[in-house]
């Protein structure tokens, strides 16, 4: 796998740091709380917190970060074909938006005239199935 804009990787860097922020402000917040309540009274009034629901927002957003920054890098997969096993398919719109005459003469004609030139261009040992279809 490659990327074409690998340097975009390099925000990942800032993900331990996302995650550290997140840590420092959650160790504050219960300082704080400790600091300014009766603990008694604190366990005797209130249940079970949200445990780890807490943390969800926070979890999903750093891997949305994560996600983002590695889609930006464009990843590319090459995935070798060999020789002799290369098949062509060729698709032609054939709806009524064809018959314009933006194009001379039609769409549709001068869609068929450049699948033929790449036809025509294709090296011998590119197959094509033969089949065609004409669905609406």
């Amino acid at each position: 796998m490659s990327f074409q804009s690998p340097w975009l990787l390099l925000g990942l860097l800032a993900i331990p740091l996302l995650v550290g922020f997140y840590i420092t402000s959650q160790r504050r917040r219960r300082a704080y709380a400790v600091r300014f309540t009766n603990l008694a009274l604190l366990n005797q009034v209130m249940g079970k917190g949200p445990g780890f629901r807490r943390h969800l927002p926070a979890i999903l957003f750093v891997a949305g970060v994560a996600g983002l920054l590695l889609s930006m890098a464009r990843p590319q997969a090459s995935i070798r074909v060999p020789k002799g096993q290369t098949s062509v398919m060729l698709a032609v719109d054939v709806s009524g938006s064809m018959a314009a005459t933006d194009v001379q003469p039609t769409r549709i004609e001068a869609a068929i005239a450049a699948g033929r030139t790449l036809i025509d261009k294709l090296p011998s040992n590119a197959s094509g199935g033969g089949h065609a279809a004409n669905h609406r």
